[in-house]
């Protein structure tokens, strides 16, 4: 038998494919390693770094940056803090210590990559020490696309003297991030397994098990091998792969399960291997198509947020994901008709999957008779558990809130108990005077550079500033700066130089007279700045033609709420400052308006994400009450899932057993990932579990047993899919980067709410109390599914006799 007969569209068409890749899978098969082979070997030859991006449009720290641009050019690029930390073994106040210190810092200094590195023990170089720690910080050249971990391996080999004398060197900003790269580990592996455990349990043998498990990893290698390629000629951020590798793994475990499963289904009905693939690809894989491209569609809706990196996450994630619906309807066919009917061989003793549908569908009737109390009480749950949510925040993720033990957050430690935490990553507030180039100007575009001087190195105010004295007049560099880039740490801190240097021993690049209103301007934004509450020290201006930078020092931690609410104070103080434009950026204004920007963004988001699943939903099943009623419990699974996240990281409870060592703020962009993600994926479920209801209503009319036998049908799917998403998601929570350790949470939180309270209890609940409302259409009648207006049961069931309905069903989708 063919068992074509009644397929239309899209189900037709997978069919088609189905039986091809059956007919031909040797050749689907090396096309596929040769897929692998070539992604792979282009991501490793012509593989990129994972930066944060180095430039926000729009913003407040970007207006900052471009007003620089024309005095201070050399501000704009990355930086990096060196911390030596003294040991047992060699403290930097030792004299020979120091020497090797200092020698570390002279081989930075010389590295081509290097614009300027601080030097604490030459007078007016900047940079911090005392008799347990120096630190330095270094400027590069570029941005940071231009740098890769070949130069930060460079970098690190020059502070061998340091070591072999002694001292601890950790790395913090730039350095860090890019010395530390995405990568997998055990704790991703041992996800896996469980999922294997639970695919095992699912299908009662060893081989059908491992089939989801291997489609899902050869997918997943093409997908991180284009996305490491991307990052070589984009800016892809540091948690795309991670957030790539969670979603594409388990969505591509699932969607193969649910394929396996009802190709298991038409082997047992008697259907031979390329009948039974066909069918299977014709009912599953039009659902997978269905949700894989819902969980597209939903990710791309980052791009709204308007942050470049943060729709690069998703456009990296919905890759994954569209990679692994590729592999489920042409590899996974591929490897069925290769296995045949041997896929049930290496049976596991006493496990009957396939009885579990009676207790399901009991389980279905129970909540029918009963409603009301559970429609209540699982609604109740899930409010309770988004309360937190009220509380959210989004604050600044910094190498404050890095996993303990790390290089970032050893670095941000020392720095924090030797001077004081706010001179991790002080504030940058610049001024620029209106004007045209006047003669210093036009003499300094003239004159040649001297040979003698340094690029890169504006903080020869130090040793005033080390002082706190020297307020009579702005210090006037000639040259390109050395305050440290607006992606890292400038460095102020007093007291740590002897005395002033001479006149002649400044060593910068020229850069031109000051301005004299630039002066006048920078001089009464010190004394603005420094009566604002929380300002620990405010810096000499230093003036280069018509721009002025005062550099501020927060009195708190980048991570703290009270930091966040400095730059919105010295933003207030600063935004009407007579004869100039004034902007404050720094590392920590730009994280608060990348927050900022998503705060403002996240109802576009919601909107557009909720509208377009309506819609999908609406065009699936001819319903209104069915894709409302899903849209609002994909809310409130999503709300709770919001907030254990706000109640773990924010509050503190139960941080510790995930690594960190204090509440941190929750990263702006989690949320709004998390939100497109979880809405996606509860979709997905969504999915299969209304098109067996709607199956099931067609054809009996009984909008109660419908239900229950909907569950019966689907429930052991929807819990082994839900709970090999959890396995996976938790096996990146051990991850060292806080942002992973949120989302991977998050999203095992929301898979397991939405499977177990959402789809098991209250939409059962809802439906039952719903009844034929749920498959309201305009113009259509009550208790006859698709059916003419008004007409009866009897009818449809005749119809469905003739080959009617199982047209609908096919074109609805069914599992």
């Amino acid at each position: 038998m063919t068992g074509r007969a009644g397929m239309t569209g899209m189900a037709a068409g997978l069919d088609r494919l189905g039986r091809w890749c059956v007919r031909h899978r040797r050749a689907v098969i090396v096309l596929w390693i040769a897929a692998m082979l070539s992604t792979a070997a282009l991501g490793f030859a012509r593989g990129g770094t994972f930066v944060q991006q180095s430039s926000l449009p729009g913003t407040e720290t970007q207006r900052a940056i471009d007003s620089l641009r024309e005095d201070f050019p050399a501000l704009t690029g990355p930086t990096a803090t060196v911390v030596f930390r003294g040991t047992r073994h060699g403290s930097p106040a030792d004299w020979r210590v120091a020497l090797a210190i200092g020698e570390a810092i002279d081989r930075i200094s010389r590295l081509d990559r290097v614009a300027y590195a601080e030097n604490p023990y030459v007078a007016g170089m900047g940079g911090l020490r005392s008799d347990d720690a120096v630190v330095v910080r270094v400027s590069f050249k570029g941005t940071m696309g231009d740098l890769s971990p070949a130069d930060l391996d460079i970098l690190d080999r020059a502070v061998e003297p340091a070591r072999k004398a002694g001292v601890e060197v950790d790395f913090g900003g730039i350095a860090a991030m890019l010395l530390n790269q995405p990568k997998g580990g055990p704790q991703e592996a041992a996800g896996i397994v469980m999922a294997l455990v639970v695919l095992l349990l699912a299908f009662g043998s060893f081989l059908a098990a491992g089939i989801p498990i291997v489609v899902s990893l050869c997918g997943m290698a093409v997908a991180y091998s284009l996305i490491h390629f991307a990052a070589s000629q984009v800016e892809v951020h540091p948690t795309a792969p991670m957030a790539a590798a969670m979603l594409g793994i388990g969505a591509g475990i699932d969607y193969a399960l649910f394929i396996v499963t009802r190709y298991r289904q038409q082997l047992a009905a008697g259907d031979d291997v390329e009948t039974a693939v066909g069918k299977a690809m014709a009912h599953s894989g039009h659902a997978v198509v269905f949700a894989g491209g819902t969980v597209v569609f939903a990710i791309c809706g980052l791009f709204l947020a308007g942050i470049a990196f943060v729709g690069r996450i998703g456009l990296a994630s919905a890759l994954a994901v569209g990679v692994m619906v590729l592999a489920a309807l042409t590899l996974l066919p591929a490897v069925l008709g290769v296995l045949g009917t041997r896929i049930d061989r290496w049976r596991l003793p006493r496990v009957r999957p396939d009885r579990s549908a009676d207790r399901w569908m009991r389980w279905g009737r129970h909540v029918d008779r009963h409603a009301w109390p559970y429609a209540i009480g699982a609604a109740l749950v899930l409010l309770a558990m988004s309360i937190p949510t009220l509380s959210l925040r989004f604050g600044v993720m910094a190498d404050s809130t890095a996993a303990p033990g790390s290089d970032a957050r050893q670095a941000y430690d020392v720095v924090a108990r030797e001077f004081g935490p706010g001179h991790y990553s002080p504030f940058v507030i610049v001024a620029k005077v209106p004007g045209r180039p006047g003669k210093a100007d036009r003499r300094r575009e003239s004159s040649p550079p001297r040979p003698s001087d340094r690029p890169g190195a504006a903080d020869r105010q130090g040793t005033a500033d080390r002082h706190g004295g020297g307020r009579a007049s702005a210090p006037k560099p000639e040259g390109l700066a050395g305050l440290g880039g607006l992606t890292g740490p400038p460095s102020p801190k007093p007291s740590w130089t002897d005395k002033p240097p001479p006149a002649s021993a400044n060593v910068l690049d020229a850069a031109g007279e000051p301005d004299p209103d630039a002066l006048r301007v920078g001089q009464r934004l010190r004394q603005r700045v420094a009566e604002v509450p929380r300002v620990a020290f405010a810096a000499e201006p230093v003036v280069a033609g018509r721009t002025a930078i005062v550099r501020v020092i927060p009195a708190t931690a980048p991570h703290e709420t009270a930091t966040t609410d400095l730059v919105h104070r010295l933003r207030a103080a600063t935004a009407r400052t007579p004869g100039a434009v004034v902007h404050v950026g720094g590392e920590n204004p730009a994280i608060i308006d990348i927050a900022d920007t998503v705060g403002a963004r996240m109802p576009a988001v919601v909107v557009a994400v909720v509208g377009a699943s309506l819609a999908l939903l609406m065009i699936a099943f001819r319903a209104v009450v069915v894709p409302v009623k899903a849209a609002l419990m994909n809310l409130l699974s999503i709300g709770a899932s919001f907030g254990v996240v706000t109640a773990v990281f924010q509050w503190g409870w139960g941080v510790g057993l995930l690594g960190l060592d204090q509440p941190i703020p929750v990263m702006s962009f989690v949320p709004l990932f998390m939100f497109a993600l979880v809405f996606g994926l509860s979709m997905d479920y969504e999915v299969f579990l209304l098109a067996r209801i709607r199956e099931e209503y067609l054809r009996s009319g009984d909008p109660h047993d419908s239900v229950a036998r909907g569950i019966g049908a689907t429930a052991r799917l929807i819990t082994s899919a839900a709970l090999i998403m959890i396995f996976v998601f938790a096996g990146f929570v051990p991850q060292p980067d806080p942002t992973i350790k949120m989302m991977a949470l998050g999203m095992a939180v929301a898979v397991a709410v939405d499977a177990t309270l959402v789809r098991m209890v209250l939409v059962p609940a809802l439906m039952s109390l719903l009844g034929h409302a749920n498959w309201w259409w305009p113009g259509r009648g009550r208790g006859a599914g698709r059916g003419a207006p008004g007409e009866r049961l009897p009818t449809v069931i005749a119809r469905r006799a003739a080959g009617q309905e199982a047209r609908d069903s096919s074109t609805a989708g069914a599992v």
